[in-house]
């Protein structure tokens, strides 16, 4: 089926199979059927022939397949695309600084819009392009027509992107690749876009206006440094502001946790003295199995009671504070990992913590070591006022020892 209107693919397929001698004089050669039909539209529609600026040079029954024929090679219609005999011509277009235009084909080296894999001059060229769009989203505003950055730093900087084919050798893709990556995502994207406008208005300050764009090319590597460092100082202070809130209030929650472990026990520690009284005073020497050896037997054994319970108190509290040491050491491990830059700041805190979790745990063993020494005092003091077996005065109304 014959074409009826002339398309860029159209074009692009005749243009790639050209050679240009000299102007818009050149050859075309007729390699497939696609080419043959569009030449045959060019012959018979004076709209095709208009839109394409393609004029063949010799009569219309010698275009056949696989024939060389000479050919005007003009320019076709803006609304087609950009056939453009170097790079600097396709560049010469502010817009086209700016963006990319959809279809183009440039002669010196056979580049175009559709070029897989992507030509080293197409490569660098995109790559200038992401990084002006970069740029851009740091910039007040854009103005696209007049390929221009207008930033707000200490007064109105402009930044007129102006650069031609020569300046693609200065093309770093990697670093613009790592900058932009750098301002990927939501998160204090506003932050990091004013950050790399600060950076690019105070590496352009002393550069004429026409140098500013290669000047910031050439130092794109320069340019990622100061918006990582810029970025590493606001995320430490805005860091600071909500850890140090967190941690004080965790900080408060683990004074009065440790605190606790020993308030819980202070009514017992108060019954140590008392414990030691009653010993002292309630006991009744004795040898039978009387009133006197059951009120001993029952101060001796409340006695010990008391002491176990106080004990089982202190390994309580021991455990629980043991508890609370592993959790301040796991939030140290997580504020040296994500927040290594402020660490220093929280350091004394959470020492202080620690050695008071230790100073507890010396209290928890005197306790219990005076604990001890109670039942082995109130033993003693059994042992001299009851001279009796306890076990069968209890079960069997025993008999007085000798």
């Amino acid at each position: 089926m014959a074409k009826a209107t002339i398309a860029w693919p159209d074009l692009l397929e005749v243009y790639l199979n050209s050679a240009w001698d000299d102007g818009d004089n050149g050859r075309i050669t007729v390699a497939n059927q696609s080419i043959l039909e569009t030449l045959g539209l060019i012959e018979t529609s004076e709209k095709a022939a208009e839109a394409a600026d393609i004029t063949p040079l010799i009569s219309p029954d010698k275009v056949k397949l696989d024939s060389v024929i000479p050919a005007r090679i003009g320019y076709p219609k803006y609304s087609l695309g950009l056939l453009a005999e170097t790079w600097g011509g396709l560049l010469r277009a502010p817009e086209r600084r700016v963006e990319e235009p959809s279809t183009f084909f440039i002669k010196s080296d056979r580049s175009h819009s559709g070029l897989v894999p992507a030509s080293e001059a197409l490569a660098k060229y995109r790559a200038i392009l992401k990084f002006v769009a970069t740029l851009s989203g740091a910039a007040l505003f854009t103005d696209v027509q007049h390929a221009k950055l207008v930033y707000f730093g200490d007064g109105r900087v402009e930044v007129p992107v102006r650069y031609d084919a020569s300046d693609f050798r200065l093309v770093d893709a990697e670093q613009i690749e790592a900058l932009a990556a750098r301002l990927e995502g939501d998160i204090h994207r506003d932050q990091r876009l004013s950050i790399l406008g600060e950076a690019v208005t105070a590496l352009v300050a002393g550069q004429s206006a026409a140098g500013r764009f290669v000047y910031l090319l050439q130092n794109a590597d320069e340019l990622k440094k100061r918006v990582d460092e810029g970025y590493k100082l606001f995320a430490s202070s805005f860091s600071y502001s909500k850890i140090r809130g967190e941690i004080e209030k965790s900080q408060a929650d683990y004074v009065n946790r440790v605190h606790k472990t020993f308030t819980d026990i202070q009514g017992q520690l108060l019954g140590l003295p008392v414990s030691a009284v009653v010993v002292a005073t309630q006991m009744k020497a004795t040898s039978t199995c009387g009133p006197e050896a059951i009120a001993n037997i029952a101060i001796l054994g409340g006695a010990w009671l008391f002491v176990a319970l106080l004990i089982a108190s202190c390994g309580n509290q021991w455990l629980t504070l043991g508890a609370i040491g592993r959790e301040i050491k796991d939030q140290r491990t997580k504020l040296n990992s994500d927040f290594s830059e402020i660490r220093d700041m929280f350091t004394g805190a959470f020492d202080a913590i620690e050695g008071r979790i230790r100073w507890h745990r010396a209290v928890l063993i005197v306790i219990s070591l005076v604990a001890l020494a109670g039942a082995w005092f109130t033993w003693q003091g059994y042992s001299i006022a009851t001279k009796l077996d306890a076990s069968g005065c209890l079960v069997h109304g025993g008999m007085p020892t000798a």
